[in-house]
C-alpha cells in the first residue's frame, strides 16, 4: 500500500508490499518456524521394529507381542507412537501402536510391516519376514512304528514283530494327522511288507482316528488313540484282530522335526 505525505515542496513515497494471497501477515512468519520446529525434529528419524523378530515363530491363535520404535537423528527415542502395522499374507489384519498385543494373524509365512506418518510428513516403513503363524502342534514329525503279532494258526504258534520308519505330518491349523509307516513282517515263511496309513485328529493334543493296516493280501482299518505335546514329543497306539487266528499290536512315538511343512509337499 502507498501513504503520501504532503510538505511544502516535496512528495515522499512510503511503500510496504503486500503479504502473499491467502496468508495472515501475523502468522506467516510463525507457520514457517513451526514448520522448520517439525523438519528439525523429525527430520532423519528411524523406525525400528523390536518384536517379532525375522524368522520367527508365533503360534495361531496366541497372543504376540508387536513393538516399534521411532528413534530421532541423534539416537533418541521418541514418544511417537501411531504406528500402522499389516501383513502381506492376511491383508485383512492390521492393527496401530508402538508396544501392544494381537492373536488375529491367520497362519502363513508374513513379512510385517510397520508403518510411521510422521508429524512433518515424513513416512517411515521398516518390515520383517518369514515370521511363521501356525498350530504350536504344526509340523512334520519322524519316529518309529513297533508291530507285534501273537496268536495260533494251523496247529503252529505264531510271535513275531517288526519296526519301521514312522512319519506324520500336523497340518498348519494343528488339528488333521496324516502319514505313514511301514515295517517287514516275517509271518509263515514269507516276508510281508505291511504299510500302515494313519488318517488322525488332532483335539487339543488329544489323537483319534484311523491306521489303516496293508498286510499285501489284505487290507484292515484299525481305530487308533494317541497324544501329542506342544512340545513336540506324539505317540499311539492300536490292537487289531485278523481273523480272529492273530492279534496284531502297534505302538508308535514320534517327535517334531521341523516346521517347514514345505518339506512335506
Amino acid at each position: 500500500m502507498f501513504f503520501l505525505l504532503a510538505c511544502s515542496d516535496s512528495l515522499m513515497v512510503d511503500y510496504e508490499p503486500y503479504p502473499a494471497a491467502g496468508s495472515d501477515p501475523d502468522t506467516a512468519s510463525g507457520i514457517d518456524t513451526a514448520e522448520e520446529a517439525l523438519d528439525e525434529q523429525w527430520s532423519n528419524a528411524r523406525l525400528v521394529v523390536e518384536s517379532p523378530l525375522s524368522a520367527s515363530f508365533i503360534p495361531y491363535g496366541a497372543d504376540a507381542s508387536f513393538v516399534a520404535k521411532v528413534y530421532d537423528a541423534e539416537g533418541t527415542l521418541t514418544d511417537f507412537s501411531d504406528i500402522v502395522w499389516s501383513s502381506d499374507v492376511d491383508t485383512d489384519w492390521t492393527v496401530t501402536g508402538n508396544d501392544l498385543v494381537s492373536n488375529g494373524l491367520d497362519v502363513g509365512t508374513h513379512s510385517i510391516t510397520a508403518e510411521a506418518a510422521l508429524p512433518n510428513g515424513d513416512r517411515l516403513a521398516s518390515t520383517v519376514g518369514g515370521v511363521l503363524v501356525q498350530s504350536i502342534y504344526a509340523g512334520v514329525y519322524v519316529g518309529e512304528l513297533n508291530i507285534n503279532v501273537s496268536g495260533e494258526y494251523d496247529g503252529q504258534e505264531v510271535a513275531v514283530g517288526c519296526s519301521g520308519p514312522l512319519t506324520l505330518v500336523v497340518d498348519a491349523y494343528g488339528e488333521v494327522v496324516t502319514g505313514e509307516a511301514g515295517c517287514l513282517i516275517s509271518l509263515f515263511g514269507y516276508d510281508l511288507d505291511s504299510t500302515y496309513n494313519f488318517d488322525l485328529q488332532n483335539d487339543d493334543g488329544d489323537l483319534s482316528g484311523e491306521a489303516a493296516i496293508d498286510l499285501s493280501w489284505f487290507e484292515l482299518p484299525v481305530d487308533t488313540e494317541g497324544s501329542l505335546s506342544e512340545d513336540g514329543e506324539l505317540e499311539g497306539g492300536f490292537t487289531a484282530d485278523v481273523y480272529g487266528y492273530l492279534a496284531l499290536d502297534g505302538e508308535y512315538t514320534a517327535s517334531l522335526l521341523t516346521r517347514d511343512l514345505s518339506t512335506a509337499e
